[in-house]
């Protein structure tokens, strides 16, 4: 009894000489009344991937207690026991935790301590088992990050915070495919975006009910474990709708209407932008009290022309002839000498250069489409919302001069050739003409 009190009095002395939350495990007591303890660190996060520090506490039955090093700050070397870990490996004082991702409630690590047999590393005198529970988790929280425009097309930075029953925490941020792997997501009148990996609300506002826009997530692993993010949305935004085309701009019908919304209290305009060309539509909702929206049609830009050949230079003149001949001459005491001599003849002149091609006009731009906008007498105060643009195409560049070739040079020679004369350079093409804008019309219903 006296042996358990000291022990007690132990594992409280640590408790308030250390940061860490240290619980001890009951040990197993051998032959020699030694009390062995496995002692570890509850503030830190029992989860696979996680490392978690160990300590033991050695008393003897006669004599002052040891501890090892590390968590409990001893000077008794860890070489002195050997460690066997199911779900996790050890070294050094510390239990690297392994295992899969199932949910771990009610699941733990077992650790096995025995003194270490010097010989070959082999096993010797068994001291303790215990079993450490895996934390596990309890809830999870959709966060969200910074400020964000609450209206169709927008983006949602978020993240998940996952809560354990050890009350730590640990949240992850998009993109979703890469750090939110462990959840399930179910989003309504919202996608997750491929290119960012957040949450992108739907451009379409005729997808989204009640103006609301909801995402819920699911822990994987255990799908009892859920939470749902809700957005109201409020539709101020400044909106555009662009459409090009690859000739004359397409006509659009614009239709304006504003209502009360009984769901966020406010007035909102609704628009509806009918493309006949393109076959498509496009519908926004704007609220009256602070948004907006630019609505453009714009021909296609004329090709530019193309650029004048480069011309070939002349051709280098050929080297004059060589000839010889031998001369004898008498010397001063009577006898002779015969030399061979070489000459050159003239070179022959360099060809002329080539001239360059001329660059080729510039298409004109094409047409920007006209625009009607059509609304109704509750849409006519808030009708300097809406903008609305004809954009005409920019004509294209002419094409640039070719460069006339370099007259070819003179071959060597008695007289060395002329160079050839330089050819012309060609002309630059014209630029197209700027195409026109279309007619923007406003009439009221």
């Amino acid at each position: 009894m006296k042996h358990i009190h000291c022990l007690t009095a132990l594992l409280v002395l640590f408790k308030l000489n250390t940061t860490a939350q240290i619980a001890g495990i009951k040990a197993h007591a051998d032959s020699s009344k030694q009390e062995t303890v496995l002692l570890y660190d509850t503030s830190a996060l029992r989860i696979p991937g996680q490392a978690l520090q160990l300590g033991i506490i050695t008393v003897p039955d006669k004599g002052e207690a040891v501890y090892t090093r590390g968590l409990l700050h001893g000077n008794y070397g860890w070489t002195k026991f050997r460690v066997e870990v199911t779900g996790g490996s050890f070294a050094g004082g510390k239990l690297k935790i392994t295992g899969d991702t199932s949910y771990k409630k009610n699941d733990s690590i077992t650790v096995k301590v025995y003194t270490r047999k010097w010989l070959l590393g082999g096993k010797d005198k068994f001291l303790l088992t215990a079993k450490i529970p895996y934390d596990y988790e309890t809830g999870i929280k959709i966060l969200t990050k910074g400020k964000f425009s609450k209206a169709p097309g927008n983006h949602v930075q978020f993240g998940i915070k996952t809560i354990y029953d050890n009350k730590a925490v640990i949240e992850k941020w998009a993109p979703a495919s890469k750090n939110l792997q462990d959840f399930v997501f179910a989003p309504e009148g919202s996608h997750i975006s491929k290119s960012k990996g957040d949450l992108k609300i739907d451009n379409d506002p005729v997808k989204i009910i009640n103006d609301k826009v909801q995402l819920i997530a699911v822990l994987r692993k255990h799908t009892a474990i859920a939470d749902t993010l809700q957005i109201v949305l409020d539709y101020v935004a400044s909106y555009q709708c662009n459409i090009g085309s690859y000739s004359n701009g397409h006509s659009l019908k614009v239709l304006a209407n504003v209502y009360d919304d009984s769901i966020i209290h406010a007035k909102l305009m609704r628009i509806h932008v009918g493309d006949s060309i393109g076959k498509k539509m496009y519908d926004y909702i704007i609220n009256t009290a602070g948004g907006s929206i630019h609505i453009s049609s714009s021909g296609a830009n004329g090709l530019d022309g193309t650029n004048g050949f480069i011309a070939a230079g002349g051709m280098r003149g050929s080297d004059g002839a060589l000839s010889t001949y031998t001369e004898t001459t008498t010397n001063a005491d009577g006898t002779t000498s015969t030399n061979t001599i070489t000459t050159q003849g003239p070179g022959g002149d360099g060809g002329n250069g080539d001239d360059g091609g001329n660059g080729t006009n510039g298409d004109d731009g094409y047409d920007g489409g006209n625009i009607t906008v059509m609304y109704n007498a509750a849409a006519k105060p808030f009708i300097n919302l809406i903008t609305a643009t004809s954009i005409p195409g920019a004509g294209g560049q002419g094409g640039l001069a070719g460069k006339g070739g370099e007259g070819g040079s003179g071959g060597a020679g008695n007289p060395p050739g002329s160079r050839g004369r330089d050819g012309h350079d060609g002309f630059a093409g014209d630029n197209g003409a700027n195409g026109n804008s279309g007619k923007v019309v406003f009439v009221q219903q």
